[in-house]
């Protein structure tokens, strides 16, 4: 992911109007899903940033939405930390 490009992180989705990155997460079971969760709440108190997520049993919808109508480079290193959650429950 590099942040001058502009490019959108690898596995993320872009939308356009309003400029937003979506990624869902898919998980085994519940409590995966709850540990992503808690992980996410723990990066956006860090951050400071708190983005919409939309889940169910199973899945979590991650959408960043921008100011404006270019990145910004503590979004994406959200995007980033939210996909290191996901990989700690792979691993």
């Amino acid at each position: 992911m590099d942040v001058a490009d502009g490019s959108v992180p690898e596995g993320w989705t872009e939308q356009k109007r309003p400029l937003a990155w979506n990624k869902r997460f898919d998980f085994a079971d519940y409590a995966q899903t709850r540990v992503f969760l808690d992980c996410l709440a723990t990066v956006s108190e860090g951050r400071g940033y708190y983005p919409n997520l939309n889940f169910a049993r199973t899945h979590v919808v991650v959408t960043i939405q921008f100011e404006g109508e270019e990145g910004d480079v503590r979004l994406r290193d959200f995007a980033r930390d939210a996909d290191l959650c996901a990989q700690r429950l792979r691993n």
